[in-house]
């Protein structure tokens, strides 16, 4: 009785903390959210003079998982409203297959610090529109995470004649710009590397990833960005 009373009791505790590690580590999916009919971030960024608009622009079926295509647009520094498209990455969010990067296209030319319209990234965005925009699919994805994890947990793929490693260096706290409420989260810390080790070169989409549960990125440093895109808004809709 005492057994069964001590293992009924571990459960409910377990249970009422979906979000622990436990023993079968954090749920990864839910840091790194795609639900719901609409969801858009705003950040910002000690090396830029503008926000980055993220939105979840499109929904395709890809085998038997939703691809989310996020649009990440520079904003006007007037008013803070979206302004000009930089590029777009297609995320999976799945409880089957885990996190998974599909694809991206950037849509900007390359600019240096200092250069007008500089958005803080080096290499990757913020300059004149690109009459062919630079894209790349995936084939297998990137697997940024399983469905579960523990700290030091590793995912390697080999794809696009890159081999991929994401590593789930920590969870650390992560504190944001957003005003509304209590805005210090734990986040699972995520670092994908595309092989060459440096974060300043390289394919666009490698980097460090924050990311809290339900809200989704805290804190993002992709290829070339010269700080942290820091959340300072998170809307989501049903």
């Amino acid at each position: 009785m005492f057994i069964s009373l001590t293992m009924g009791l571990l459960a409910t505790l377990v249970a009422c903390e979906p979000n622990a590690p436990g023993y079968a580590g954090y749920d990864m999916v839910d840091h790194f959210p795609l639900d719901g009919s609409s969801r858009e971030w705003i950040y910002s960024n000690d090396g830029a003079d503008h926000k980055l608009f993220v939105e979840m622009a499109a929904s395709t079926t890809v085998g038997d998982v939703d691809v989310k295509t996020l649009e990440y647009w520079q904003t006007d520094p007037s008013n803070n409203q979206p302004s000009t498209l930089l590029y777009s990455i297609d995320w999976v969010s799945d409880p089957i297959v885990g996190v998974q990067i599909h694809g991206y296209t950037w849509y900007s030319d390359p600019v240096e610090q200092g250069d007008t319209g500089d958005t803080g990234t080096s290499d990757t965005s913020g300059g004149e529109a690109d009459s062919e925009p630079q894209s790349m699919t995936f084939d297998p994805p990137i697997q940024i995470a399983s469905r579960r994890m523990v700290p030091g947990d590793s995912e390697v793929t080999e794809t696009g004649g890159t081999t991929f490693t994401s590593t789930f260096e920590s969870a650390p706290d992560c504190a944001n710009d957003w005003v509304s409420g209590d805005n210090t989260w734990t986040c699972v810390h995520i670092i994908l590397d595309d092989g060459d080790g440096d974060i300043s070169t390289g394919i666009p989409v490698a980097g460090e990833f924050w990311s809290a549960p339900r809200y989704g990125l805290s804190w993002f440093q992709l290829t070339g960005d010269a700080d942290k895109w820091v959340l300072a808004k998170a809307v989501w809709e049903e």
